[in-house]
């Protein structure tokens, strides 16, 4: 399934006029395997541990790329770096502000949201750059 899904995101690379570089192939084959978010500065280390030739400058660059051509979102999840996502499952996040924990929203969960903020102010939301912040379950006050 990994396999297939690296192939999936290559062909969108290529469709989008990107170019299949080794050093492409292999920070893709590094976000899939690094899971849902990582920082760039993670990435790299993941990248380097098994390819010391690609420079720390190239995965920046591919991550800038890869993000222009729309394969990778960057999002930023409270105070800290912002991450890394593929974009061939398209997610919002949602922030606990007490313990940091990081909950995925399918993207038509705020669909109804962005269509009435279009409507009534003319705006069109864009609600994947940042997490929403809040409270989860376990830290919310009861009552």
């Amino acid at each position: 399934m990994a396999d297939d899904r690296l192939e999936r995101i290559l062909e969108l690379l290529r469709t989008q006029g990107g170019r299949l570089t080794t050093s492409r192939r292999a920070i893709v084959a590094a976000l899939l395997e690094s899971g849902l978010h990582v920082t760039a500065e993670d990435l790299a280390e993941h990248v380097q541990a098994a390819h010391p030739d690609i420079h720390r400058s190239t995965i920046y660059r591919t991550l800038d790329t890869l993000a222009g051509l729309g394969v990778v979102d960057h999002v930023h999840l409270g105070h800290g770096p912002a991450v890394y996502h593929l974009t061939d499952q398209p997610h919002h996040h949602l922030v606990c502000d007490a313990c940091g924990a990081v909950v995925e929203l399918p993207a038509r969960a705020l669909s109804a949201l962005r269509r009435r903020v279009e409507r009534d102010y003319g705006f069109q939301l864009d609600p994947g750059h940042f997490a929403l912040a809040g409270r989860c379950a376990a830290c919310a006050p009861v009552g």
